[in-house]
């Protein structure tokens, strides 16, 4: 009895060593990952918030401790920054809110298949597309000479109605709307379908239960009903996801903005991270655009958590339930 004991017990202990020497090697696999993420995100990331109290221009370092935040509040790009970017990232939010839900309401909705397949792909192969690509033909549509939205407006008598579309004071903010914002962010764009956008919709859509809906359709529910009642709140943690990505892609974005603009005329489209760009590569004010950094964050931060406890889901779970 007592040596079988002894041979359970040295069972246990050379399974415990194996198990042991798996994890060993995992953890290896996982150090080369672990140290270019601690080198090119965490390291960067905390470096923001040393450089914010230093005045730092790439070589000099010097304590000023608050002095650049406290100048961010006088910096005469701030108010165009925050209306510029306000307007970007509300005209987003309505897009993912409106024109992805309602093509992937309908997709899901398709009975054939092949038919959702074929939607499916044509609504996200423009995710291969580098943003760039697209930067540049919105850049030849604007066009203010050439470009095909001025030559439609004059073949239909409406040159009265042509701009200088990425030069105007007045609409060339809302030029870039029709881009979708200040960046790739989401990808969105006319007809603004974001791919990415479709597909967290689609997986939501995708996860209700058959019965739910079955039940609500031998009840008589129409399919407004079924989507409204239904549908909508039982995919608001998607809601919350898309609205998390615009948010956070927009308010740090600026490639459409550097591209097409560089934040003029004026600062009729400039954007904090355009600020933040500017200051860092154009005027080496790397510790001033590290302080603007460091606000982006907290703002980012601030949103999440608000919109993280106003937009909750009924299938989110809840521990203290």
């Amino acid at each position: 009895m007592i040596g079988k004991q002894s041979l359970n017990e040295n069972l246990i202990a050379r399974l415990r060593r194996r198990r042991a020497i798996v994890l060993a090697k995992i953890y290896l696999c996982l150090i080369p990952g672990l140290i270019f993420l601690l080198i090119f995100s965490y390291y960067p990331f905390f470096s923001a918030f040393f450089y914010s109290l230093y005045k730092w221009d790439g070589a000099n370092l010097s304590y000023i401790g608050f002095q650049n935040f406290i100048n961010i509040a006088s910096d005469e790009r701030l108010i165009p920054s925050i209306v510029n970017i306000s307007i970007l990232t509300g005209t987003s939010i309505i897009y993912l809110l409106t024109f992805p839900l309602m093509a992937a309401v309908f997709i899901h909705n398709l009975k054939n298949f092949k038919w959702q397949n074929i939607y499916r792909f044509l609504f996200t192969i423009p995710l291969v597309i580098p943003w760039v690509v697209t930067i540049l033909v919105w850049a030849f549509l604007y066009d203010p000479i050439d470009g095909p939205i001025n030559r439609f407006l004059i073949s239909l008598g409406l040159q009265h109605y042509t701009r200088a579309w990425l030069a105007d004071f007045d609409i060339t903010i809302w030029a870039l709307t029709m881009i979708g914002g200040a960046g790739s962010g989401t990808g969105v764009g006319f007809p603004f379908v974001s791919g990415m956008n479709l597909l967290i919709y689609l997986a939501g859509l995708n996860n209700i239960s058959k019965e739910v809906k079955e039940s609500a359709f031998i009840a008589g529910a129409s399919g407004w009903q079924m989507f409204r009642f239904i549908e909508l709140p039982l995919i608001k943690t998607q809601i919350r996801i898309n609205i998390f990505f615009t948010i956070i892609s927009q308010l740090q974005a600026f490639q459409t903005v550097i591209l097409l603009t560089r934040g003029g005329p004026g600062y009729s489209t400039m954007v904090p991270g355009m600020a933040m760009y500017q200051d860092a590569f154009d005027f080496s004010r790397m510790g001033y655009a590290s302080a603007i950094g460091v606000v982006l964050f907290l703002i980012m931060l601030i949103f999440t958590l608000f919109i993280n406890q106003r937009l909750k889901s009924e299938t989110d779970f809840d521990p203290n339930k």
